[in-house]
């Protein structure tokens, strides 16, 4: 501490020219920002304190500032916790808002007398502000300005952690306040010094130095009743280890260095699963029927969709690891286990009409439900449209594979009708859906589904239905790229993927060359191809609302008008995605890709921004 006061005595004065000149942009950007916000509605006006200090609190080293001397009002802080507990937390429920909230007044009560407060305390509630100062500010500001408080304050919160001596003394209260920042606010760019302690390896370490996983072995147990415990202790305990366990088995099946593998294995724990009961109704040893809504239905459900993506992993693995495909009767296998956990869920998590009808009034009373329900379907759709990615293309031509086709097509078409509900209908996201980066994800995903088809069936007789069928999904991105600054950055890193793509693999193909370059497998014969007599003889043919397609045998006379847009160098900020997009489907029969290339894209398109939330 006496060589860090020392060196800011010495150096202060010449900091701007030391510091590297990146970082001195940033520092002159925070200024900039900060100039602006004056001039701006306040979301709170204990949070411009944090914007003032934004790009100087993250400076500091994070083991010699005061975190609490960084702490808005205890007004502020209750207010931003109810934000927070209304709108975000429905989606792990890593929280006891009675147990939370009594901890925040302890906490001001401590600092009021004089006292430090504890450090863990402090943590967990400068990780609730974080994430709900980052959603609160997207609604209101630019996402600059709310990436860099929400940064500021995870730093407050990380230093917390680390001068509380954390790692090796884990608390419970610790361990929430690190998977708050971790699955709400993982997509940020956090200080080196503290984003560590928010990765997913590093919370399951400190969950099992808590021993979460053996919570309930015989001889635990036995130590608890013999020592006497808190109820809702042991209750929170539960929910934090299957959130883990249910993040990671879902990580699992999904693209990325995690793909097909998982750190949390079954045969390693003893953990009941959490009860299926209200927060205020922990220790009454009365557990709702899983048909029952509560606030730990969605968790519960969550989880049972998670243990599916655990046994596709599971089946799926051996292959991927000899570079193999995965058999198509397992495929089937694993699609009735998708499809059967997907039946099971309760009718309040359901979009039928009758369901809807049903319980319109329980989601007028607690919106929170209405939500779930939607990232619940969207969760096992996208989840079925992955699953038969590998046969997609080839059950388009193949009958042996139409099963895959037409289950990708009905799931993507179902994710699309998601998002248009959650945009739509009440009660209506709050935050808007659009904010969340694994719903976009889901979106653009469904989006390039539809895509693809029309390009291996561009002389289909629905053609052109299924082509305003993509416009139609274009336009809804476009939507959301207007609403929210957070879809418009994964759109935009998305469509870069897309149009690298397009631009690399289009080129005039003959008719004998589409048909040598159709998708196909080692036991696929000609007979599963279209008949040549099939393609119309005419040059060009005019369907019905006035479409013209040109015939294969003529496409190399086909030039690239020099006013096209250029889908690889095209400024994705200013060019209309629909104009992009409509490009795409009119060159859709220049396209000649075959299956490996497609899943190479959609394998990247995967990878291009890991969702903060694990649906």
């Amino acid at each position: 501490m006496t060589a860090d006061c020392l060196e800011k005595i010495l150096m202060s004065h010449r900091i701007p020219s030391a510091v590297p000149a990146a970082l001195r942009e940033e520092l002159s950007g925070h200024e900039r920002i900060q100039s602006s916000r004056q001039h701006a509605d306040a979301t709170s006006d204990s949070f411009s304190s944090l914007v003032r200090t934004s790009g100087s609190v993250s400076l500091g080293h994070p083991a010699t500032i005061c975190p609490a001397s960084f702490l808005p009002s205890e007004a502020d802080a209750l207010r931003l916790f109810d934000y927070y507990n209304n709108h975000l937390d429905y989606q792990y429920h890593l929280v006891v808002p009675a147990r939370t909230k009594r901890d925040i007044h302890a906490l001001y009560e401590a600092i009021a007398h004089g006292g430090s407060g504890d450090l863990n305390q402090i943590a967990l509630l400068f990780s609730i502000i974080a994430t709900a100062l980052f959603y609160q500010l997207l609604s209101t500001e630019s996402s600059d300005v709310a990436e860099i408080c929400s940064r500021e304050t995870v730093f407050l919160a990380g230093a917390a952690l680390i001068q509380s001596n954390y790692v090796a003394y884990p608390t419970v209260e610790g361990l929430q306040a690190a998977m708050i920042i971790g699955h709400h606010l993982s997509r940020l760019t956090l200080n080196p010094s503290v984003s560590s302690l928010f990765s997913h390896g590093g919370l399951v370490s400190q969950a099992k130095s808590l021993g979460l996983h053996l919570l309930d072995c015989p001889q635990v147990v036995a130590a608890r009743q013999e020592k006497g415990f808190d109820k809702s202790e042991i209750e929170l305990k539960r929910r934090l280890w299957w959130d883990l366990a249910s993040y990671d088995w879902l990580m699992g099946f999904l693209s990325g260095p995690q793909e097909w593998t998982y750190t949390i294995q079954p045969q390693h724990m003893n953990v009941r699963r959490p009860l299926n009961v209200e927060d205020d109704s922990i220790g009454d040893e009365t557990e709702l029927s899983l048909s029952a809504p509560t606030c730990m239905s969605y968790a519960l459900h969550r989880l049972r969709l998670a243990e599916v993506c655990r046994e596709i992993v599971d089946a799926g693995a051996p292959y991927h690891l000899q570079g193999q495909e995965i058999p198509y009767e397992s495929i089937l296998d694993l699609d009735r286990k998708l499809q059967q956990a997907c039946t099971d869920i309760p009718t309040f998590f359901r979009f039928d009409q009758s369901s809807r009808r049903q319980f319109a009034k329980l989601y007028r009373e607690r919106p929170e439900i209405a939500w779930q329900r939607a990232l619940m379907q969207q969760g096992y759709h996208s989840r079925l449209c992955r699953l038969h990615r590998q046969y997609f293309i080839r059950g388009a031509k193949d009958p042996r594979y139409s099963y895959s086709h037409v289950v990708s097509l009905q799931s993507a078409r179902k994710v699309l009708e998601i998002k248009r509900i959650m945009d739509e209908e009440e009660p209506l996201f709050t935050p808007n859906s659009s904010f969340f980066w694994a719903v976009m994800h889901h979106v653009f995903m469904a989006a390039v589904i539809l895509l693809i088809d029309v390009c291996f069936n561009w002389d289909d007789i629905l053609a052109c239905k299924r082509k305003e069928e993509v416009l139609d999904a274009c336009r809804l991105l476009s939507r959301a790229q207007q609403t929210s600054s957070v879809a418009r950055e994964c759109i935009n890193a998305m469509m870069d993927i897309l149009c690298r793509h397009w631009k690399q693999e289009k080129r005039p193909v003959s008719s004998r060359e589409m048909q040598a370059q159709l998708p196909s497998s080692p036991d696929l014969g000609v007979s599963a191809l279209h008949d040549q007599s099939t393609i119309p003889a005419a040059n060009n043919v005019q369907d019905s609302k006035g479409f013209h397609f040109a015939r294969p045998e003529q496409e190399h006379n086909f030039p690239i008008h020099d006013q096209s847009i250029n889908l690889v160098n095209c400024e994705l900020e200013s060019a209309p995605l629909e104009d992009l997009w409509g490009q795409m489907l009119d060159e859709s029969a220049h396209i000649a890709l075959d299956t490996p290339e497609w899943m190479d894209l959609l394998t990247e398109l995967t990878n291009a921004t890991v969702p903060s939330e694990s649906y």
